[in-house]
């Protein structure tokens, strides 16, 4: 799925949030991809570490777990990053569905402080930074107490259900409509519940309703039903498959059920269709 983002009014209430809370904001989309932060610049820290070859990949593969424990959780929680330094994340629902992130970075808990910037400290190692270096840095972030953290990341929550409510975030229903597809074409021999697609795409069934509707131009059942007999006639045409193999790769594995589907779609039995080389 692909969602899009109003940033000149998010990037507004990006800085609002800042302004109030005094914590870096950023927001990412369901495919784990930025959208835009406020303020603009990593801090110090993190930009030396994204300096490094090793550092970025570290960081995208960070965002990206943490995207999907949110996506999973179905809510906020706080983690550490690879770094060691503590961030909080809620999902951006919209619709039954994830639209997109936002994240809270660079917190450094008052709590156990010098044993947290040590811990920071030992593992920028692997990104080639001096320890003095790294730990001047780390000391430049600023601290937190631990209700406050928990305190942020709940209006964190609050911000994202705020951009349901105001519209800046909208899903691309073409988009959507082209992921769903391609999942049906590369799933067509297995179970392809609307359940099952809700549960993946992570939408509601009205929604997921709505979007085979608009795209397709029936139910998302009658879709699936159409592309599997419309892929058992490229098989059958093809001659390599007996009826019943074909009617297992269709997802349709009872062979009389599935004889009788595909002549009440087409009009002729699986094998006339076949010896009359259609």
């Amino acid at each position: 799925m692909i969602g899009s983002f109003e940033t000149e009014r998010l990037n507004g209430l990006l800085k609002d949030f800042y302004t109030v809370v005094g914590i870096r904001i950023s927001v990412f989309d369901d495919a784990f991809r930025p959208v835009t932060e406020y303020p603009a610049h990593p801090p110090a820290l993190c930009a030396r570490i994204r300096g490094t070859d090793a550092g970025r990949r570290a960081c995208a593969l960070c965002d990206r777990e943490a995207c999907l424990r949110a996506k999973t959780m179905n809510g906020p929680h706080t983690y550490l990053c690879h770094a060691g330094v503590t961030e909080a994340i809620t999902p951006i629902r919209l619709d039954g569905g994830v639209i997109g992130y936002a994240i809270l970075a660079h917190l450094m808990p008052e709590e156990r402080y010098e044993e947290t910037v040590r811990d920071v400290v030992r593992r920028c190692r692997a990104y080639g930074m001096a320890d003095a270096d790294t730990e001047e840095r780390v000391r430049e972030l600023a601290r937190y107490p631990r209700a406050r953290i928990d305190a942020a990341m709940r209006l964190l929550d609050a911000v994202a259900s705020y951009l349901q409510i105001s519209k800046m975030a909208a899903w691309k229903n073409e988009n959507i409509a082209f992921q769903i597809n391609s999942f049906l074409d590369g799933n067509l021999g297995g179970e392809l519940s609307s359940a099952l697609l809700c549960s993946h795409f992570f939408l509601s069934r009205s929604k997921l309703y709505e979007i085979s509707m608009q795209a397709f131009g029936m139910s998302i059942a009658r879709y699936i039903a159409h592309k599997r007999i419309e892929r058992a006639k490229q098989l059958l045409a093809e001659g390599r498959l007996s009826v019943a193999e074909v009617a297992r790769r269709v997802g349709i594995p009872d062979y009389n059920y599935f004889c009788k589907r595909f002549k009440r779609a087409v009009g002729v039995s699986p094998g006339k269709f076949r010896r009359s080389g259609v």
